[in-house]
């Protein structure tokens, strides 16, 4: 698609897909489907029951899509997901205890100032 002739979806639209773990390209034809859904459900376009029901079925479509694909994995795609988040588990722990003790260390700081003579 060309910048003259791309849709106006939402920007969180990539980051819906990847969380879904289907294409961008995928995510833009869901999202038209949607907007044409809203349309004839509304009525009306640009208004905020449009968006909203567009957006809602956006969400079904997506979801729809993820379980098509985790499906055509034979399970394989949902175990792969797991094992990521196993493998990134050691590396949020690390972030949290660094969070933790910057903030003891801001705290302390906090009551007790560094004087100098």
């Amino acid at each position: 698609m060309n910048d003259a002739t791309r849709v106006r979806a939402p920007k969180i639209l990539p980051w819906l897909a990847h969380k879904a773990g289907i294409s961008d390209r995928r995510a833009e034809v869901l999202w038209k489907a949607a907007e044409r859904h809203a349309a004839l459900r509304t009525g009306e376009t640009d208004t905020p029951a449009y968006w909203r029901t567009a957006m809602d079925r956006l969400l079904e479509l997506i979801a729809a899509e993820s379980l098509r694909e985790d499906a055509a994995s034979f399970g394989w795609r949902a175990w792969s997901r797991a094992q990521a988040r196993l493998c990134l588990a050691p590396v949020a722990a690390f972030d949290e205890i660094a969070l933790a003790v910057t903030r003891g260390w801001q705290r302390w700081t906090e009551e007790h100032p560094v004087r100098f003579c």
